[in-house]
């Protein structure tokens, strides 16, 4: 189930894509509008094709009405979908029938190293969201280690002229520690892509908030996950 915004359509396609892989083919596509709040239509499709699990491809409020509709229908499978299942525009608005969604996350909101620490510490301080929560876990870690990364390349430059922080970045020279990952040449002229399917680990909504999914990278979620070189973009993650 995606949305009709590009972003949701062309998640479905990568997903319809990756399930192509495995030679898995969805008893159901389905799409929503942004702000649609009922979405019975589209789950008794997907109940009565004898789907086992819900993807998704949305935002949070949106992915909420998936989960609510599934409550009042009585039908509960496992959700799973993008990192914005950890939005806590999805996590308040589906309550108790949110539970147990999963979803890759390149930051969960636990003080694995000291980094992550301080920057918790800091942007509860700042912010003090509701259940000292943050409100987008990724997208406040991955923004706040953007801002450093582009210092560090304005800094290699010594210019704040477009082209140049460009070829910077494409070339920095010195590892920047982040709070997702440490940064050491993040990108070149031909690869802009500073996250390796290495790095991402699964988050579950457990106990209105994101935690570990699997208890095996909660255990070495200290060691920082760094990018892999070798990659290509394609997604292998092995469990």
């Amino acid at each position: 189930m995606a949305d009709s915004t590009n972003y949701g359509q062309l998640g479905r396609e990568d997903l319809e894509r990756a399930l192509g892989l495995k030679n898995i083919k969805p008893v159901a596509v389905e799409k929503f509008n942004i702000k649609d709040v009922d979405m019975t239509a589209q789950l008794l499709k997907a109940k009565a094709a004898g789907a086992e699990v819900v993807l998704t491809y949305g935002i949070g409020p949106e992915l909420a009405q998936i989960a609510n509709g599934m409550t009042k229908l009585g039908w509960k499978v496992p959700m799973i979908g993008s990192w914005t299942l950890s939005m806590a525009n999805y996590i308040d608005n589906a309550g108790p029938g949110g539970e147990g969604a999963r979803m890759p996350q390149t930051f969960i909101q636990e003080p694995t190293t000291p980094k992550r620490k301080s920057f918790i510490i800091n942007y509860l301080r700042t912010f003090n969201p509701k259940n000292a929560r943050i409100d987008s876990p990724v997208s406040a870690a991955q923004g706040y280690d953007s801002i450093y990364l582009l210092a560090a390349a304005i800094k290699q430059a010594n210019s704040v002229e477009g082209p140049k922080i460009k070829a910077a970045l494409e070339d920095l020279k010195a590892p920047v520690d982040g709070v997702v990952t440490t940064y050491n040449k993040p990108f070149t002229a031909k690869d802009h892509e500073a996250i390796t399917a290495n790095i991402p680990v699964f988050g579950e909504v457990k106990g209105q908030r994101v935690v570990y999914a699997y208890e095996n990278d909660q255990k070495v979620a200290s060691q920082v996950r760094v990018k892999d070189v070798n990659a290509k973009g394609a997604l292998t993650v092995k469990k």
